[in-house]
């Protein structure tokens, strides 16, 4: 059922108040309650990749830090994957594999200090060619008639997949958009739907022989000399060629949030890492070191963030019943997440 204009706003505020939980669980959680630099700048970070951006200057870490942590997120380090290294998709490596053994979840959990904890969850698909890229069907409507997007559990449920994945970021003007227009690149099997890079933003595809590419390429590139099936944009990357792009870096620079991040192994297994947030008595949320170090001990060559926030969402269907169950705990008042345009979808 569609959310009436005020059920909406309602809705919108419970979620403002839960933000601000969020940011007080952070600064009460300092050991004696002392607001520290190295918490200022935790809380920074973690407001600057929000909506709630504009608030990141009342945390007093100065006009040059908050440039620089600005400057972090807007041109982050960026390297071309090497697809050579990847095996020629992982069908050989799925043929050793049950029909059961092919989709394998794990829980991640981690507690770092009293303000940096999350949970989520690791999700390895054995063969590369069972993931790809859908769009909303474009089909639904919002409250007002007008067309939105899908949440994830409705993309599975609707394609009768066996998981899926929030992918592609999306335009929400003045805070009110309804997740059906998708933003940056995107290509879907084969063929490009939206051929624009935002700032900063590197490309995450999936060839026709199941290797996971990252890197700054055209659409025309990747379709046409990169033989690319899927693809999407967005950033950090986390991971490219073997090369852990956030060791020895500030977590602060990006805040902690929820989050979702794609790669790739050696041996072509696709990961999906899916980490709640803003959630003080569940998960507090993971910085993109966090991120990119999980993913580097579950074996990535490759890998890069997609969008996060209430987007960040991992839902699985039981093949013999047909149920959908949600996985991972949105932060607002809905457990389905939010509407989006598309998703990564596991068959």
């Amino acid at each position: 059922m569609e959310l009436s204009r005020t059920k909406r706003l309602k809705k919108k505020k419970k979620t403002k108040r839960r933000f601000l939980v969020f940011v007080m669980a952070i600064i009460l959680g300092v050991v004696g309650f002392t607001f520290t630099y190295e918490l200022r700048l935790w809380l920074a970070g973690s407001l600057l990749v929000t909506q709630h951006h504009h608030w990141a200057k009342y945390t007093l870490i100065g006009e040059e830090k908050l440039r620089e942590l600005r400057s972090d997120l807007e041109s982050p380090e960026m390297m071309n994957s090497h697809v050579e290294d990847v095996p020629a998709s992982g069908r050989a490596h799925a043929a050793t594999k049950t029909p059961q053994e092919l989709i394998e979840i794990e829980p991640v959990e981690k507690r770092i200090s009293s303000v940096h904890y999350f949970k989520g969850y690791m999700m390895k698909v054995h063969d590369p060619d069972r993931v790809h890229l859908v769009s909303t069907s474009g089909t639904k409507r919002s409250g007002k008639g007008l067309p939105r997007g899908e949440f994830i559990s409705e993309f599975v449920e609707r394609t009768g997949a066996l998981a899926g994945v929030n992918a592609s970021g999306f335009y929400d003007p003045n805070w009110m958009g309804y997740g059906e227009t998708p933003s940056g690149l995107v290509i879907q099997e084969g063929k490009v739907i939206q051929d624009s890079i935002g700032t900063g933003e590197s490309v995450l595809a999936i060839s026709y022989d199941g290797k996971l590419i990252t890197g700054n390429y055209t659409a025309k590139q990747l379709v046409q000399e990169m033989n690319v099936r899927d693809a999407v944009s967005f950033k950090p990357q986390l991971i490219v060629n073997g090369k852990n792009l956030f060791a020895g870096k500030e977590a602060t620079s990006w805040g902690i949030a929820h989050r979702t991040a794609m790669g790739q192994t050696a041996d072509g297994t696709i990961l999906f890492l899916v980490i709640d947030g803003r959630q003080p008595t569940h998960s507090l949320g993971a910085s993109m070191t966090d991120m990119a170090q999980v993913m580097e001990e579950y074996g990535a060559v490759q890998a890069m963030a997609l969008d996060g926030g209430t987007s960040s969402m991992l839902v699985t269907r039981d093949k013999d019943t047909g149920e959908t169950k949600i996985l991972t705990r949105a932060p607002n008042d809905d457990e389905r997440g939010r509407w989006l345009p598309n998703a990564w979808l596991v068959y």
